[in-house]
């Protein structure tokens, strides 16, 4: 019989505006809203114990409702364009009057399992020295080839610690990079309620498959044509 660890809640933060994707949370993906995937997901994890949505849109949150997430209200100073993570979370911690460690989905990042969310809890309480957990999959070309601008010339991005053309290497010399991807973040009240960071300097890394996020409508069109 497996045995399954303390029970933690998750939070999906949805606000109603977004410039980028127009009202991106409730936009219908083989027929449901995007925010129903992290909730559907979620609700089959054997880990958690309770699912919120955080938002300030009334649809959003009667949507949540309807497949089963409760909600909590958020405040419009904590859902502009600028307004940041640990701002919301806070915001939460206090909303709930609940310090317990927190599961952070998103509806930006569709298609999640119970099964990787399930894996993440675990790995993530039989390590008490971290500060949280972000999952992340490798980058199809490594960040050791990359460039920046600068001015009217490209520089690599690690010219301080590498020297010569480092970034002609053939990419089996060079490092791996992982891209967060918002599949599922673990996040400690204990450390950012009392800490201007939310994940703090001991990130436990967690490796996914690839996953698609949805930051643009570019991003949503390929989704909804792999997933058709």
């Amino acid at each position: 019989m497996t045995f399954y660890p303390k029970k933690l809640k998750a939070i999906i933060p949805a606000r109603g505006g977004s410039k980028g994707v127009p009202r991106k949370n409730v936009l219908s993906l083989k027929g449901q809203p995007l925010i129903a995937y992290p909730i559907l997901a979620a609700k089959s994890c054997k880990n958690l114990s309770a699912i919120y949505v955080s938002t300030d849109d009334e649809e959003i949150a009667e949507i949540a409702r309807e497949y089963g997430a409760q909600i909590i209200k958020r405040p419009p100073q904590f859902a502009t364009d600028t307004s940041l993570d640990i701002e919301v979370m806070r915001h939460a911690v206090q909303f709930l009057n609940d310090s317990g460690d927190i599961v952070h989905l998103r509806a930006t990042t569709p298609m999640v399992v119970s099964t990787m969310i399930d894996r993440a809890i675990e790995y993530f309480i039989t390590h008490h020295g971290c500060t949280a957990l972000r999952s992340a999959h490798e980058c199809p070309e490594t960040a050791f080839k990359f460039f920046r601008k600068d001015k009217m010339y490209w520089k690599g991005l690690f010219d301080k610690e590498f020297q010569g053309d480092y970034y002609n290497q053939p990419r089996q010399n060079l490092p791996k990079t992982y891209q967060p991807n918002g599949y599922v973040d673990i996040i400690r009240p204990s450390w950012f309620m009392n800490n201007d960071t939310l994940h703090g300097d001991k990130m436990l890394a967690f490796e996914t498959p690839f996953m698609h996020e949805i930051d643009t409508f570019e991003d949503f069109k390929i989704l909804e044509a792999l997933y058709d």
